[in-house]
């Protein structure tokens, strides 16, 4: 595990790494709740062989503008955006 928090670069620790125990949907929140929202467009089942790149962009872009309670109600798209601009 210390190598998947090193920097590739210098060496040093820059990434703290954790690990959910499996069947355990509790420990990792965020991720569930976004696997929900695409399940609504893509619910369980679909051959993806059979979806398109529209349908993808479409799901993505629904995805990027939807607010979320941990952002401040702000979307992933309006929050992405801010940190371009301070970069």
């Amino acid at each position: 595990m210390e190598r998947l928090e090193r920097s590739a670069l210098c060496k040093r620790k820059r990434t703290k790494v954790y690990f959910c125990h499996p069947y355990s949907s509790y420990e990792r929140g965020s991720n569930e709740n976004e696997n929900k929202m695409i399940r609504r467009h893509f619910p369980k089942g679909t051959d993806f062989g059979k979806v398109t790149a529209a349908q993808v962009k479409r799901a993505e872009r629904w995805i990027a503008r939807y607010p979320r309670k941990i952002l401040g109600w702000k979307t992933s798209e309006i929050v992405f955006n801010e940190y371009i601009s301070t970069i």
